[in-house]
């Protein structure tokens, strides 16, 4: 199975085109999707780790994904991607 690149400020795949983010030249940013970097910046500059948590929770929970499943997945995954490295 090929491996899916996911936003490395969200963890979302990035599975078609369409969700991939743009640099400022417009071309494609393959590391960050569209919903968390545009023209080639974040759309929400002042967001912390623990406030993308808390979205990802949320965005899970509207997939039916059980809160607790979801917070582990999310506290797993979001500071390990490189937007929230250190």
């Amino acid at each position: 199975m090929p491996k899916v690149n996911i936003c490395q400020s969200c963890g979302m795949p990035l599975i078609k085109e369409a969700d991939i983010g743009t640099n400022s030249d417009q071309s494609q940013n393959g590391e960050y999707c569209k919903f968390c970097f545009q023209n080639g910046e974040f759309t929400n500059q002042n967001l912390t780790r623990e406030e993308q948590i808390e979205k990802g929770i949320a965005i899970s929970k509207k997939m039916w994904i059980p809160e607790d499943k979801a917070r582990e997945i999310a506290n797993n995954t979001i500071p390990k991607l490189k937007r929230w490295q250190k």
